[in-house]
């Protein structure tokens, strides 16, 4: 495992203390003082401390340097930075992250996933704009993950924006102008953006975290409450995906299942997961997965920091590694580089 070529395709990077996030202002007046900062989080909606488990993670900077220590000792040939929540005012706001990273990185920055609303008037100059603030700019990601349930985040103000006219206009423009386009969806929403996608079909898209299929692995909220929901949840999810899985504009990022939205509870034991089990939890997500996009169209990353509050980096990795073993070199050399650096645009940079 630590001899296998890995790109690390999905990251983020955050300082609430110098960058614009929703957590900077917190941060800014109380971080001086521990006691402060900790009472300070009740200022926080329940359903966003849920989502992140404990609160440590996005209120501490977290920078290559960071990554890098996380990652020690294994074979890491670089990073796909996604956007992590800036919060920089005006149309061209999103941009402000591209120049930060650019500010920020060496040449372990692979590329940058950049935040734009694939419905705003001015997509297009936001996509020229991050373009010109760096030439490792790939593509982009809007976040359309929404729930009914008020204890679930919501990072979309509505949940159907991927059925929208303008938006699927804005995933066509996307594909035109070459680059990639990030999906970030709960299970639910599926089959939306499968429709979507389908109007888009010279549009690269990969889905990340497997669509966050909520309570899979225990209650979230009102989700997977019971045995039964949770296999009826499961049920919905694995035919949701593989219709998705059926278009081959479509890729997966086998990532982010982990974070405690799916519900196993891994941020609130007092040990982390040892590798075995976690293979054993993630383990039908992964070979559905697999066997739907197939091992060229799947490929895996670590969502760190926010999968950190769970596990550690070589954990997640090294379970990856065990669910795959059974592969060949060359699958695997595909799951956990080539197929990222192909789909980004890598190969020859």
């Amino acid at each position: 495992m630590r001899e296998l070529p890995i790109l690390d395709p999905h990251v983020h990077f955050w300082d609430p203390r110098s960058t614009p996030r929703e957590t900077s202002i917190a941060v800014r007046l109380l971080g001086w003082n521990g006691r402060l900062l900790e009472r300070a989080k009740v200022l926080f909606p329940r359903s966003a401390l849920d989502f992140v488990g404990r609160p440590d993670f996005v209120l501490d900077r977290y920078q290559p340097g960071d990554h890098r220590r996380d990652r020690q000792g294994f074979n890491v040939r670089g990073f796909v930075h996604v956007q992590a929540g800036w919060r920089e005012r005006g149309p061209l706001g999103p941009v402000g992250e591209t120049r930060w990273l650019e500010s920020l990185c060496g040449d372990d920055l692979r590329g940058i996933v950049g935040q734009a609303a694939l419905d705003a008037p001015h997509l297009a100059e936001v996509l020229d704009s991050h373009r010109a603030a760096s030439s490792r700019f790939v593509g982009v990601r809007d976040m359309t993950a929404w729930d009914a349930d008020p204890a679930v985040m919501k990072f979309s103000d509505r949940g159907d924006r991927m059925r929208e006219a303008s938006w699927r206009r804005g995933l066509e423009l996307v594909g035109e102008r070459g680059l990639t386009f990030d999906a970030w969806c709960y299970s639910g929403q599926l089959r939306d953006l499968t429709a979507a996608a389908k109007t888009a079909p010279h549009t690269r898209i990969v889905l990340c975290h497997l669509g966050t299929p909520i309570g899979y692995g225990g209650p979230f909220g009102a989700h997977g409450r019971t045995e039964a929901d949770r296999a009826d949840l499961f049920a919905r999810w694995r035919d949701d995906l593989a219709e998705l899985g059926s278009l081959r504009n479509v890729h997966a990022k086998i990532s982010g299942l982990a974070m405690p939205i799916l519900g196993f509870g891994f941020h609130a034991r007092s040990a982390p997961p040892t590798v075995a089990e976690l293979a054993d939890k993630l383990g039908p997500l992964v070979e559905h997965a697999l066997a739907v996009f197939g091992d060229d169209r799947c490929f895996f990353a670590s969502n760190f920091p926010m999968d950190k509050v769970s596990a550690p980096w070589r954990t997640i990795f090294e379970a990856f590694a065990q669910l795959v073993r059974a592969r060949d070199d060359e699958a695997r050399d595909r799951l956990f580089h080539d197929n990222a650096a192909r789909f980004y645009g890598l190969i020859d940079r």
